[in-house]
Formats: C-alpha cells, sequence, structure tokens
C-alpha cells in the first residue's frame, strides 16, 4: 500500500486504442466537445470500417489524409451512457503511429488511417460485438446494447516518429508543471484541514521540509533519517476518520516492516518528508497531506482521491547499506533462523 503505484485505466484488451506512444492517460472531461459533435452527427451519415465499427469524420478538406508511418496527435474521450471512461484532458495529448498493416479487428485504429489534420471523429463500438470477440471476456460494468463512443480532434500530423517524440516532451514537461502547480494548491488545502485537525485534537506536530506533519511521540537517539540511508519501519496507515488501510503490526494484514531508502522514491513523498525528522528508535505519527500522498488517484477502495492520512511509524533500523531481507515465516508465524 505504501510503495508509489500507478492506476491503470479500466478497459478490455478489445476496446482499448493499439499502437499508442503515450499510455498515461487520466479521465479527462472533453463532454461539451463529445456532445457538440454527437449532435452535428445526428445520428446519420455514419460509415462502417471492413470490421463493421461505426464512424463520421468531420473534416474541412483542406489538410490531405494521414500517410503509413505518419504520427497523429489527438484529444479524445471515450464515453458509455453518461460516464466518462478514458480521455486526455487531465494527461495531455495521445500520439498513434498510422500502421496501415493492421488488420481490421473492430478498432479504432481502422479509423486512424483516414482522418487529417484538423478533423473531429466520432467511433461507435457495439459492447455486443466487442463480447463476442473477447469470447465474453468482458468488464461486468459493460451491459448488452451499450455503445462505446470514442469522440476525438486530431490536433496534428507528424511525417516522423522522432517529430512527434519532440513534440511529446514539450508536451510531457507542460503537463509536470502543470501538475505540480496543482498539487502546491491542493497541498494548501491538504495543510488547513491537517492543521485544524491537529488543533482540534491537541496535537503538537513539526512540519516536515515539503509539508508533512510529524508528530514525534518517541525521539530516538540513533543514527538520523538522512538522504541516502536505508530506513526499517514499522507502520500503521489509516484516514483520518480512523479506517485502518495497511499495516506491518497488526497481524491480520500479514505485513513485515518496510525498508526504504530515504530520497529514493520508494514510498509515497510525504513517507519520504516525514520520516527526514526521525532517528533509530523514534516512534511518531505522520499526517500526510493528499498532494504528498496518492492525490487525485487515490488508491483502492479505502484511499479516496485528495484523501489526506495518517500513519503512525516505529523506526526500527537505520543503516547505510541496504539490511538483508528478513528469514521467511516459519508455519505459526514464528521467523526461521536466529531466534
Amino acid at each position: 500500500m505504501i510503495e508509489r503505484r500507478r492506476q491503470e485505466t479500466l478497459s478490455s484488451r478489445s476496446i482499448k486504442i493499439k499502437n499508442t506512444t503515450m499510455k498515461q492517460f487520466r479521465v479527462g472531461i472533453l463532454a461539451a466537445f463529445a456532445m457538440l459533435l454527437l449532435a452535428a452527427c445526428g445520428g446519420s451519415s455514419f460509415k462502417k470500417t471492413k470490421s463493421g465499427l461505426m464512424y463520421k469524420i468531420i473534416t474541412d478538406g483542406k489538410n490531405p489524409a494521414v500517410k503509413n508511418g505518419q504520427v497523429i496527435k489527438f484529444e479524445y474521450v471515450q464515453k458509455i451512457r453518461d460516464s466518462i471512461l478514458s480521455g486526455s484532458a487531465d494527461n495531455g495529448p495521445a500520439y498513434v503511429t498510422i500502421d496501415s498493416s493492421i488488420t481490421p479487428d473492430y478498432n479504432p485504429v481502422e479509423v486512424f488511417g483516414l482522418v487529417s489534420k484538423g478533423d473531429s471523429v466520432v467511433v461507435i463500438m457495439e459492447v455486443d460485438t466487442l463480447r463476442k470477440k473477447a469470447g465474453g471476456q468482458l468488464p461486468p460494468f459493460l451491459k448488452p446494447k451499450d455503445k462505446i463512443i470514442l469522440t476525438m480532434k486530431v490536433l496534428n500530423v507528424f511525417a516522423t516518429v522522432e517529430e512527434s517524440e519532440k513534440d511529446k516532451q514539450v508536451v510531457i514537461e507542460q503537463m509536470m508543471k502543470k501538475q505540480a502547480a496543482e498539487a502546491e494548491v491542493q497541498k494548501g488545502k491538504d495543510l488547513k484541514v491537517l492543521e485544524d485537525y491537529l488543533k482540534s485534537k491537541n496535537i503538537t506536530a513539526q512540519k516536515a521540509p515539503k509539508g508533512t506533519l510529524v508528530e514525534i511521540k518517541e525521539a530516538g537517539s540513533g543514527l538520523a533519517c538522512d538522504s541516502g540511508m536505508y530506513v526499517t519501519v514499522n507502520y500503521t496507515g489509516q484516514t483520518l476518520a480512523g479506517k485502518v488501510f495497511d499495516s506491518s503490526i497488526e497481524p491480520s494484514f500479514g505485513h513485515q516492516p518496510y525498508t526504504l531508502q530515504i530520497g529514493a522514491h520508494g514510498a509515497i513523498e510525504g513517507w519520504d518528508d516525514g520520516l527526514r525528522l526521525l532517528r533509530k528508535g523514534s516512534k511518531a505519527n505522520l499526517y500526510i497531506p493528499s498532494a504528498l500522498g496518492y492525490g487525485k488517484r487515490g488508491n483502492g477502495a479505502d484511499i479516496k482521491p485528495d484523501e489526506n492520512l495518517q500513519f503512525y511509524v516505529e523506526i526500527l533500523d537505520v543503516k547505510d547499506k541496504m539490511p538483508p531481507p528478513p528469514p521467511p515465516m516459519a508455519p505459526g508465524g514464528a521467523q526461521q533462523g536466529n531466534q
């Protein structure tokens, strides 16, 4: 739970966009664009690909169709009923290399090779058809007679992959700056919530360099948890509402103490930040702003988006080299080897 993870968009192999060179998309809201585009379609004038995929391209005819080997850059939103499955509004545009050798397989890539720069596109995928092609293996939220609607806007067409990679790098840098700015705003909101919470509980805490609030229960007298040091920690994580979601202390979770190297991004940023105020032997509570935790993505069912967290931690050891792994557990819970 404490390790850094990336949530993947829930999708079936049969409905995801293939051959993308940028796969880290978050849910985006291009609903207004999608509604306008569908209204323009009027439910008619759709064509079909060889595999039966329905599509409509809205074009001004000023630009040539893409060629094999070129790369299209586009924004998109993928919806089902009133829900957005995936999109590019938050994480920037997608890039797809045109491959004319692809066999028609009821996939949007069949349509990508027909577009031009500036085109708007609607693709409709029938869930019943997808289910047949996938042998019935589709996520349960996809119901019979559902339609998955992909709307996209072609922003640019690049002659080579190298040109698209340069553009993508610029986009990534812009998005990182945007996300960093948004995280700072969110952290300010988080800190206000956490400070009010601590005040209501009469808890005194120190602020770590990046904003984690640390309530030191026992100071410890061993080596400090400085950059580069390997720190072994017993922990229990919970929400401010008291919901315990992970622990190496409570037997029901079955987890051992966790070892990370300070500064190596081996845990959420709030851990790396807060542990720097501690030493071997320390016991403390870390109050972690969501922006230094799991942010807008949350984590599983227990950690909601933008949720602040509390971790009780005990610093069991601090070393300048990675310690050996603990011996395996014997039947009954006792560790084998030296007791």
